[in-house]
């Protein structure tokens, strides 16, 4: 297959935070993807697995022409693991997040007449 039969594999769109505080970049396929990851601005980890099947699923897709929903996932997780925002995944990923415990013991609810020593 040449570079000429390959079309731009669709995804669900993602925000990048890829320019800096607030600097989003909107992503609609699969070659946007794996273009972020190429670039400059990408912070590069030695070695780092998540990166390396970003890259991978990404270029999978287009030369297969499918699977631009794998290219995408891997794509959010190399981003959170590189520390790069990815909206809408990092907003919905935060309200499912559970919250954290404390170990701060509650305190019971005073009575009438009680008064709250320490």
């Amino acid at each position: 297959m040449s570079e000429a039969d390959l079309s731009p594999v669709p995804i669900k769109q993602v925000s990048v935070q890829i320019h800096g505080i607030g600097g989003y970049r909107n992503v609609h396929t699969v070659a946007d993807l794996a273009t972020i990851l190429m670039s400059e601005r990408w912070p590069k980890k030695a070695g780092s697995t998540t990166f390396q099947r970003a890259l991978a699923q990404c270029l999978t897709a287009l030369e297969n022409q499918k699977g631009g929903d794998l290219a995408r996932k891997a794509f959010v997780d190399a981003a959170r693991d590189a520390g790069i925002t990815v909206m809408p995944d990092d907003s919905l990923h935060q309200t499912q997040t559970p919250a954290r415990k404390t170990n701060r013991p509650s305190r019971a609810p005073l009575l009438s007449g009680d008064r709250r020593v320490g």
